[in-house]
């Protein structure tokens, strides 16, 4: 049931703007999607990232064997995609990088190790999502920009990523929540935590409308699965929770990990692709297509293998 409760309202938000294509409410579509990616991109998910990485346990978060287990798996991930998708089409290759690591860490990820791990597993879970911010962001930036710097013929941003990726206010908000975190009193930050939160808020349903108008605005483009799409859910459902159980189990064999740190490390690796993704996608013009049949899809096909992963949990864990 928390499940249903988690996902409804994501169903619910990317019909809710396909409605908004069908009913004809913007003239002009595309430049509906820009908009409103804007706004999530420069500054509902930085707000987001920078509330909750600001406020996770910089305790937990600096276990080095926790930090090994959330982390080291997408760099494993990642550098296994790096090799065996030179041939893949540059569009496709990049969403399937950034895609492939970058996943529903907060929306999904902490209800879900709530309700696998137990209540006390949320903070664990918080951490972990901050860890994967920090990381991914910055780097799935990078190889989105990167990978699909061929698909690019406007000189707009692919062609410079680092410094594409210095401008962005995505990659840094993780960054100066930690250093806010670190060298400035909570009286100074305190009275910035509730609009941020506030604002964050709207990030993720902003983004889930943005979702359903381009799926409507391009569905003869989305509405076959290409074999890289598949490689993409694959690499993220499958072969990232395996690196994550078998990271999970060594740390926990070795003392390194308690058990629900271990079980919360697997949960965060087996969330579907994240939105954010995608917002990032829509403003480099890079990797759009596949990256929301990759969302779409690896969401409905988490949500019919999710019900193994507790048992999986409890029994090697």
């Amino acid at each position: 049931m928390l499940l249903l409760a988690a996902v409804a309202p994501l169903i619910l938000a990317v019909l809710a703007g396909a409605s908004c294509g069908v009913l004809k409410l913007f003239p002009n579509p595309e430049a509906a999607i820009a908009t409103l990616n804007r706004f999530c991109l420069y500054l509902a998910f930085p707000a987001l990232i920078f509330a909750g990485v600001y406020e996770a346990d910089l305790a937990v978060a600096a276990s080095p064997g926790f930090v090994a287990a959330t982390l080291l798996p997408s760099v494993v991930l990642l550098g296994l995609v790096a090799l065996l998708s030179r041939g893949v089409e540059p569009d496709a290759r990049a969403a399937l990088g950034i895609g492939s690591m970058l996943g529903n860490i907060a929306y999904l990820g902490i209800p879900i190790s709530a309700a696998l791990v137990g209540p006390q597993a949320v903070g664990l879970a918080s951490v972990s999502a901050a860890l994967h911010i920090v990381f991914s962001i910055p780097l799935g930036s990078w190889v989105l920009l990167r990978w699909g710097r061929p698909a690019r013929g406007d000189g707009t941003g692919a062609s410079k990523p680092l410094s594409a990726i210095v401008r962005q206010p995505l990659v840094w908000s993780p960054i100066l929540a930690v250093l806010a975190r670190l060298l400035l009193p909570s009286a100074v930050v305190d009275p910035v935590l509730p609009p941020a939160e506030w604002i964050g808020a709207a990030a993720s349903p902003v983004a889930l409308v943005m979702i359903g108008l381009y799926l409507h605005t391009h569905r003869r483009e989305i509405v076959r699965l290409r074999w890289a799409d598949a490689a993409l859910i694959g690499a993220k459902l499958v072969v990232l929770p395996t690196l994550a159980f078998v990271a999970a189990w060594l740390g926990l064999r070795q003392g390194w990990l308690t058990n629900d740190a271990a079980r919360v490390v697997v949960v965060q690796a087996a969330m579907p692709t994240a939105i954010t993704a995608f917002a990032l996608a829509e403003e480099y013009r890079v990797g759009r297509a596949p990256l929301v049949r990759g969302i779409v899809a690896g969401t409905l096909v988490f949500l019919l293998g999710f019900w193994a992963l507790g048992p999986v949990l409890h029994t090697f864990l």
